[in-house]
């Protein structure tokens, strides 16, 4: 095989291809990227055969078809510190030269004919969506899925599609946040997708783009491609939580005010919040929020910022991480908080179609 190919296309389409190669593994194999070059252009090919990532250039000169098998990521690493625009590939046996700029390296990969084969998508149903629109969800989203392998129940992000509308819903237990889109489609499945998957995919969409990405949903795998590039991956077989029974119906107190000076509030409060039980008061009454936070072993705070304020008010205890992690990703420039007592959910509206469910810390 023998290219000659922009260097940052190609570094782009390693990125991304590489993302989804395992750091450690049994199969040592896996740590590789396939690229094959064919008459019209080259195709990038990496699984840790759960995911699989494959990314198609064209504007590539083939002095000659063939395949090669690449180390990721110091194929990934060279790339990076190259600075001539363009780079010459050439394989012989496992060897690949790779010279640009003056320089000439050489990587050792294995038989490409050794690597596992791409799997055949199967026929299924598919929506979609432009890219900036599913970027946004899967941000609004995967902060709040659980992190922790025991809670494999919900170690991803439900993707609903329902009535001409998707939505992406995640939660660790104690809250979850919801994000959904209309689209026009009147397709219907629900599924769970991987964090790691969404997490990948989210590197590939550009943001603020009206570019379609196009999603393909079959029994076991799901499918996001958009333009040259298409990411596979397992379903998780399991049940979602009915997040639906989830939400708050009603509220006895509702309190909205700009974000920019909540977040800047609850930064401060949270300094002094204990390290063993992360928790800030929040305190609304009329036309003001209080947010308190206490450490024996490290003093208090007292924070107060006007607020808009209807209803009974009253106090409501948070874990300020979880309300802080949510304001990074809102879009508003006011948000809205509607609650009732200690013992019940909290509901905040943080983006015209972003909700976000929080537990309180109830009995402190």
């Amino acid at each position: 095989m023998k290219i000659l190919c922009d260097r940052n296309a190609l570094q782009e389409a390693v990125t991304v291809v590489s993302s989804v190669v395992p750091v450690k593994t049994t199969k040592p194999i896996l740590q590789n990227l396939l690229v094959r070059a064919d008459s019209d252009g080259i195709t990038l090919f990496a699984t840790d055969l759960e995911m699989a990532a494959r990314v198609r250039l064209e504007a590539v000169k083939v002095a000659k078809k063939g395949s090669v098998l690449l180390p990721a990521r110091e194929t990934a690493a060279l790339l990076r510190e190259l600075g001539d625009p363009t780079v010459t590939l050439e394989s012989t046996d496992q060897r690949c030269k790779i010279e640009s700029g003056g320089g000439s390296f050489v990587l050792l990969g294995e038989n490409p004919e050794e690597y596992p084969e791409e799997s055949q998508n199967k026929a299924g149903k598919h929506i979609t969506i432009p890219a900036g629109q599913m970027l946004r969800m899967i941000q609004e989203t995967i902060f709040s899925a659980a992190r922790e392998e025991t809670r494999y129940a919900i170690n991803g992000v439900l993707l609903d599609c329902a009535g001409g509308c998707l939505r992406l819903v995640s939660t660790d237990g104690r809250r979850l946040s919801i994000s959904y889109q209309n689209i026009d489609s009147k397709t219907e499945f629900k599924v769970v997708v991987p964090l790691r998957a969404l997490n990948t995919m989210a590197r590939a969409l550009p943001e603020d783009s009206k570019e379609p990405l196009r999603i393909d949903v079959s029994d076991k795998q799901i499918v996001f491609t958009i333009g040259n590039t298409q990411l596979q991956s397992q379903l998780l077989e399991t049940r979602f939580p009915d997040y639906e029974g989830v939400l708050p119906k009603a509220a006895d107190t509702t309190m909205e005010l700009p974000k920019a000076v909540l977040e800047s509030a609850l930064r401060r409060a949270a300094i002094l919040a204990p390290t063993d039980m992360r928790m800030v008061r929040f305190e609304v009454a009329e036309d003001q929020l209080r947010l308190t936070a206490e450490s024996s072993a490290r003093g208090r705070a007292d924070v107060a910022v006007e607020a808009v304020v209807k209803g009974a008010g009253g106090s409501i205890n948070f874990n300020p991480d979880y309300i802080l992690e949510a304001l990074r990703v809102c879009k508003l420039d006011h948000v809205r908080l509607d609650m009732s007592d200690d013992s019940m959910p909290a509901k905040f509206t943080l983006g015209e179609s972003f909700t976000y469910v929080v537990m309180p810390i109830s009995g402190a």
